[in-house]
């Protein structure tokens, strides 16, 4: 028969932590904060434990208990609870993943670290946790992000999405392109086509390579120039001249067409007649 849950007043040095916790660090404005309301008020809201062979082990409130520890408070409030390990673990998952204090990283490691413990897949941790398996494995994917850049990420204030999108790239590309989204302020949906360029780039277009391997078509079009040009009304000097090697071509091409000439030396006899007239 399980006992009803206590509420009793411990000494905060008989309470050890819950395993089950990812919270390592904390805000230091935000305990100065929880001290200072504390000391003014108590503990408002009591912390939940189970009893272990050597006095007590936490469930919740690790932010209380550390800030009652700093404060040097002798007894605190806990309602003590008979829990196993597992009933343990996925309370600390639960809290853990609905806490708004904590970023995304931190309740993903929620998460891994109960599967972890209990050797759950996917889809019964998210029985436990009342997810979905496909919003189990989206919050475990972010993990695979290095965890320097996991804490630049929480720093630039960046979003889960943001994050889900950066783990697409190969791991030595993320830190350059995590440098651009938070240099130039991208949104999630600025961000996924940011990635979504990356992984897709496009292909340079190669210049094509002409293979001719008969030297006629140039002798060819050499030949059909120096007609066009006569057509045109120029007299092009054209002399081919063929050796065991190669075929060697002179042309000279005048400056002015014949037609050109032609009515410029008639210019010039008439402006003759008309002096001499």
């Amino acid at each position: 028969m399980e006992t009803k849950p206590q509420l009793l007043y411990i000494s905060p040095d008989s309470i050890s932590p819950c395993p089950y916790q990812t919270r390592v660090i904390y805000k230091k404005a935000d305990m100065e904060s929880l001290m200072a309301s504390i000391k003014e008020n108590g503990i408002l809201q009591p912390l939940t434990a189970t009893r272990t062979a050597d006095g007590y082990q936490l469930i919740s409130g690790h932010r209380r208990l550390f800030a009652a520890k700093m404060l040097g408070l002798e007894k605190v409030p806990v309602v003590v609870m008979e829990k196993t390990n597992e009933q343990i673990a996925v309370l600390c998952a639960v809290e853990n993943i609905h806490r708004e204090d904590l970023n995304f990283f931190e309740q993903a490691s929620a998460i891994k670290l109960l599967i972890d413990q209990l050797g759950l897949t996917q889809s019964e941790a998210g029985q436990k946790l009342s997810l979905s398996q496909p919003a189990v494995a989206n919050k475990l994917r972010i993990l695979a992000i290095d965890g320097a850049l996991q804490q630049k990420i929480v720093r630039a204030q960046l979003t889960e999405r943001h994050a889900r999108a950066l783990c697409r790239l190969p791991q030595e590309k993320q830190p350059a392109a995590l440098e651009y989204i938070t240099s130039h302020s991208l949104n999630v949906k600025e961000t996924e086509k940011y990635i979504e360029k990356l992984l897709s780039p496009k292909e340079k277009r190669k210049k094509p390579v002409i293979c001719i391997r008969d030297v006629r078509l140039f002798t060819n079009t050499i030949t059909k120039a120096v007609k066009l040009m006569k057509t045109a009304g120029f007299a092009p000097q054209y002399v081919q001249n063929t050796t065991e090697d190669a075929v060697e071509y002179k042309i000279v091409i005048p400056l002015k067409r014949e037609k050109d000439k032609t009515r410029t030396a008639t210019q010039i006899c008439d402006k003759a007649q008309t002096a001499r007239g």
